[in-house]
């Protein structure tokens, strides 16, 4: 299922696939800013794809987390809503600032 989403089997989605297929729910917009700063932040090898590598950290460490999790939107919406979320938010913070100090 991951990979088949771009078409192409490479471990990896482009930032708009991945978008529609995960973050929608909780970004209200793809060519917003913060939306577009939260997806370079989760793409931590820069090469402009999310990787499933990069992904599967924030799954795991919602499983670990949550453990009572019962189904794999549960798991998705923990991943998101106290993994992803507040480490984008934190990376924004810090390009915000990084901005402002140059």
């Amino acid at each position: 299922m991951w990979d088949g989403r771009d078409g192409e089997v490479d471990d990896q989605l482009t930032f708009d696939h991945f978008y529609v297929g995960f973050m929608a729910p909780y970004f209200g917009c793809y060519r917003c800013s913060d939306t577009q700063m939260g997806l370079s932040a989760l793409d931590m090898d820069d090469d402009g794809m999310v990787d499933w590598s990069e992904f599967n950290f924030y799954l795991i460490w919602a499983g670990r987390q949550y453990p009572d999790v019962k189904t794999s939107q549960e798991l998705l919406d923990k991943a998101f809503r106290f993994g992803l979320i507040p480490a984008m938010m934190d990376e924004c913070d810090k390009i915000r600032s990084e901005n402002k100090d140059s």
